[in-house]
């Protein structure tokens, strides 16, 4: 369990201002240089959000203090402000063993029992959990722009992506991962939608007309929120700009 609320924090450099308290159930955790880290090494699940530690300082019995930590792994940065004191903290090591689930028990609660080596299953607590899919929303689009022609037209563009085999190798565009590349551009007056925009490709125009009818004017700025399309569980991550 987290022993503190970890903070908010950046996801594109290594969080050298935050730490985290753990406290273990069982087994150990034990520091890695940084390509280490690069490469995979010493992740975890806190809440929702998959983070890598570099250091593991032990403070006390079976109690870890982790710092330099790489925040928003696997396109987890929606959930890097919503921590709690109370996170469970799971190592993403050889002893987690994965569990498939059908497509078809998505949104559906079922119970589960958990049941260690020589224990029986009658004896087991039984805890009810929800599959959410989440293994199957898209990314967050990045590097959201906007740019307006001279009759206050708006194209939006951005760069998607990918769930699946994201490695830039080659030099060309990482797989798309989906079924097929959908996304819907969501136009924010606070936080009420006003429209909803549609693509297949990674832009968008917002016309001025558009602007003028649902603002009463073309804007000089607009907040909007881009989600790519998942056939399977519908709407990814949003990707938020100001543009």
């Amino acid at each position: 369990k987290a022993l503190n609320a970890l903070p908010d924090g950046p996801v594109d450099v290594f969080d050298t201002g935050n730490y985290l308290d753990v406290a273990l159930i069982s087994g150990s955790l034990s520091s890695s240089n940084m390509l280490a880290v690069l490469n995979g090494a010493n992740a975890a699940v806190l809440g929702d959000e998959i983070i890598q530690f570099q250091t593991a300082t032990l403070t006390a019995p079976n109690v870890y203090r982790l710092t330099d930590l790489l925040r928003g792994r696997l396109g987890t940065e929606h959930a890097t402000g919503g921590h709690t004191e109370q996170d469970d903290f799971i190592l993403l090591d050889s002893a987690v063993l994965k569990q498939g689930i059908p497509v078809n028990f998505i949104g559906i609660e079922k119970y589960y029992k958990a049941v260690t080596v020589g224990a029986a299953l009658a004896d087991a607590d039984e805890t009810t959990f929800t599959y959410r899919g989440i293994k199957f929303k898209p990314y967050s689009p990045v590097q959201i722009e906007g740019a307006r022609d001279g009759s206050s037209n708006l194209t939006i563009a951005w760069v998607r992506r990918t769930r699946i085999g994201g490695d830039w190798r080659d030099g060309v565009d990482a797989p798309l991962g989906e079924e097929s590349e959908s996304y819907e551009i969501d136009i924010m007056n606070g936080l009420t939608v006003v429209r909803t925009l549609t693509a297949t490709t990674p832009s968008v125009t917002y016309s001025a007309a558009n602007q003028t009818t649902d603002f009463g004017s073309p804007q000089a700025s607009i907040d909007i929120n881009i989600y790519q399309m998942s056939a399977i569980v519908g709407r990814g991550y949003a990707g938020s700009a100001t543009v």
